[in-house]
């Protein structure tokens, strides 16, 4: 390092804006950080709170999980969705979670319990294999074939028999849906639940 060089670094340090400059980036970081945080767990992961035992044994009342508001939903997928019910007159909105069991396109039907689908843009009827139901499938257990018209879905809760879904409300606008849950919170929904029942 030269005499020049050496002097002037000399004088950056004895500069006494340089600590209020390097306090102000600090807090600028900061700030940009809190707000990628904040727009994360807002707009993209959303936290939610199950309520009711529609998707026993998969999810127990009062567990925990995330949703992703960027995901789009597949077979199987849980996803929490928007419905409007008519009451005195008034629409009210429930959030629901529910299993994705027909995707726009798809051909739905049920026979004794056992599900059958035809994906979109296929001819192949296939029983469904579902090793998420909680016990027998016996309430509403034949479902007449319908097609899932586009920009819709079909939902049903893993708890057949004590289920408010689509046997009765239909397919739902896939513009009503908050998200996907994720498959990490569905695992990590324990340690979810005991954080969060921390605070609450």
């Amino acid at each position: 390092m030269s005499g020049d060089e050496y002097k002037q670094n000399l004088e950056r340090y004895r500069d006494p804006n340089g600590e209020l400059r390097s306090q102000i980036r600090f807090y600028a970081w900061l700030l940009l950080i809190v707000a990628a945080i904040c727009f994360l767990f807002t707009q993209v992961l959303i936290g939610v709170r199950v309520n009711g035992s529609s998707m026993l044994p998969t999810l127990q009342n009062g567990d925990y999980l995330f949703v992703c508001t960027l995901t789009q939903p597949s077979h199987g997928d849980i996803v929490v969705i928007e419905e409007d019910e008519y009451e005195n007159g008034e629409i009210i909105s429930k959030w629901l979670i529910k299993r994705v069991i027909g995707l726009p396109g798809d051909s739905i039907r049920s026979e004794d319990g056992i599900l059958y689908r035809t994906d979109a843009g296929t001819e192949q009827e296939y029983a469904v294999e579902e090793p998420y139901l909680y016990e027998e499938w016996w309430r509403d257990n034949d479902i007449e074939k319908l097609t899932v018209p586009e920009g819709y879905v079909y939902v049903l809760g893993d708890n057949r028999n004590d289920s408010h879904d689509s046997r009765e409300i239909g397919c739902l606008p896939l513009e009503a849906m908050l998200g996907v849950v994720t498959h990490w919170s569905i695992d990590m929904k324990d340690t979810l639940s005991g954080f969060f029942g921390l605070f609450s």
